[in-house]
């Protein structure tokens, strides 16, 4: 289990909006698998306790920060079988007292939309009867002890803490920058420079005023600036940077200045120093074949960001046009022989015109174009690309390399005995009722369909209105129509706490790897040792 205060900026903070995500009101709680609220006067009505706590964030006018604190809980998927809503609800209330919102207004629901089941929480900052703004002191650190708590009591998988993750060899990075690594599948600023601070670390120890750092930075193509009232540690175009303290507390501009003096600027030395290194949003994943893959993505995305770029740089020139023709038009009317009343209005309609017509000529037009060039393109980073090879190209390496951020993973083989698949196969592919998609897709999700399309003919319908999408972890998710899903990485499928989900998990694990599997609570897992499969009144419980 993990928690993650998601960060919201003040002029961001809309209570309204975070409820709604929460109980997946744009798409009729598709993805929710429970939506409640605590605190309220209005009781289990979720509706109306979202405009309590908006009336009641209204009543203080006092705090210029913001009025929400946003809260996420993650849970490995095998903890999946052990969470029920009653479970959920005691751990919301757990995470209030600990953090001081107990007395206070929240929404609250679980999402079972991506591998790792997890909950949202919207907690009103303001106290329902104060009128003050609460917020939780060093919340970190008590979030990250009640995770360890809560595992414990409810025999939960144990996660790494904070502390664990705090290692001279493995810096925590900022949550901004864990969050880029994330989503992107790319090395971020923090992660560069904190991958190469031992070795600034040792050049730090060594020098003996400002030019020397900056020449030791210099060498891994960043630089330490003034920033505000402290100092940054930045890449040498200056695109890039963090707060220095933050990689590590050693370049605090207090502790720098204590031991050199006040700061310096680097001088002509250190700036003609050529970096050996410099930062590049490397991918994070180690895998062979991940080179090519890589250089594909960087042509396309060059190609891609050319191409917007044009589409923008054409649609200032039309904008200028526009708003030319329409000063030309102004200047006109001055010159009519009319009151001044009746000029001022011309020119405000004028002026509103120019704007409609901005929006009718610009939207259409440059909109089409930019779609045009994201169609081609379909993503804007590397984790977006590996997707985009996997679930529209069926590209088997590309899944394997979104797996292995942590350790190489091999792309998928038919672990069935025999070659019993490779006929299937060829039958698939000479199957004209199957679109070419559906042919081209990766194996688990061409073994899907398959077996889908023969339970189908048996008169199952477990399988029907069945939809697939391939999350950033490279984690194949199967979603039901009743909204439970089956999570497939690779090596473990888990499935929702739903007979239904089982079912059909049960029926995918057997088409996909046969009898080498093993089944515990709500995830079974490849184990290619096994051989001979074991039931128990005819549900797979274990192979042994």
């Amino acid at each position: 289990m993990i928690s993650k205060r998601i960060a919201c900026k003040p002029q961001n903070d809309n209570y309204g909006r975070l409820a709604d995500y929460i109980a997946d009101a744009d798409h009729a709680g598709e993805k929710s698998l429970i939506a409640w609220c605590e605190g309220c006067w209005a009781g289990d009505d979720y509706e109306l306790a979202i405009q309590e706590v908006k009336d009641t964030q209204a009543l203080n006018t006092r705090t210029s920060k913001e009025k929400t604190y946003h809260l996420m809980i993650s849970f490995r998927p095998e903890d999946e079988a052990k969470l029920t809503l009653e479970i959920f609800r005691g751990i919301e209330k757990e995470f209030a007292e600990a953090l001081g919102f107990s007395e206070h207004q929240r929404h609250c629901g679980v999402h079972q939309n991506t591998a790792n089941i997890h909950m949202h929480v919207a907690y009103n900052m303001i106290h329902p009867e104060k009128l003050t703004r609460h917020e939780p002191y060093r919340d970190f650190r008590k979030r990250d002890e009640l995770c360890r708590a809560l595992e414990l009591k409810y025999g939960l998988q144990i996660d790494n803490g904070r502390e664990k993750e705090r290692t001279p060899d493995n810096p925590a990075l900022i949550p901004a920058a864990a969050t880029v690594e994330a989503q992107t599948g790319q090395e971020s600023f923090d992660g560069y420079a904190k991958r190469h601070k031992p070795e600034i670390m040792a050049e730090l120890e060594k020098a003996e005023g400002w030019q020397d750092v900056h020449k030791a930075l210099a060498g891994y193509g960043m630089a330490i600036k003034l920033q505000g009232n402290g100092l940054a540690l930045v890449s040498q175009d200056g695109k890039k940077g963090v707060k220095a303290s933050n990689f590590d507390r050693s370049f605090s501009k207090t502790r720098l200045e204590r031991r050199f003096g006040a700061y310096e600027a680097p001088g002509e030395e250190a700036l003609a120093i050529k970096p050996e290194q410099t930062y590049t949003r490397r991918p994070l994943q180690k895998i062979p074949g991940r080179g090519q893959l890589f250089k594909q993505y960087q042509a396309g995305i060059t190609e891609r960001i050319s191409l917007l770029d044009l589409v923008s740089k054409a649609e200032h020139l039309e904008k200028q046009a526009i708003a030319a023709k329409w000063e030309r038009e102004r200047s006109r009317i001055k010159e009519l022989p009319l009151p001044m009343r009746g000029k001022f209005e011309l020119i405000r309609l004028s002026r509103v015109n120019q704007k409609i017509d901005t929006a009718n000529r610009l939207a259409a037009e440059y909109g089409r174009q930019r779609e045009a060039v994201k169609q081609k393109y379909p993503y804007s980073s590397w984790n977006q690309f590996l997707r985009w090879q996997a679930e529209e190209l069926g590209n088997e390496t590309a899944l394997a390399i979104l797996r292995s951020k942590d350790a190489v993973v091999e792309p998928e083989k038919d672990y069935q005995p025999g070659s019993k698949w490779a006929d299937r196969e060829k039958e698939i592919l000479l199957n004209d009722k199957l679109l070419r998609e559906e042919k081209t897709a990766l194996l688990s999700i061409v073994k899907m369909k398959a077996l889908a399309e023969r339970q189908a003919a048996w008169g199952n319908a477990d399988f029907a209105g069945l939809k697939h999408r391939i999350d950033n972890k490279g984690t194949v998710i199967f979603t039901l129509s009743n909204g439970k899903t089956i999570r497939d990485n690779g090596k473990t499928i888990c499935f929702s706490n739903d007979e239904k989900a089982r079912a059909v998990a049960e029926l995918y694990a057997r088409a996909k790897w046969g009898n080498k599997a093993i089944l515990k609570d709500n995830q079974i897992v490849l184990d290619p040792r096994k051989k001979v499969m074991k039931k128990t009144q005819g549900i797979v419980t274990e192979f042994v």
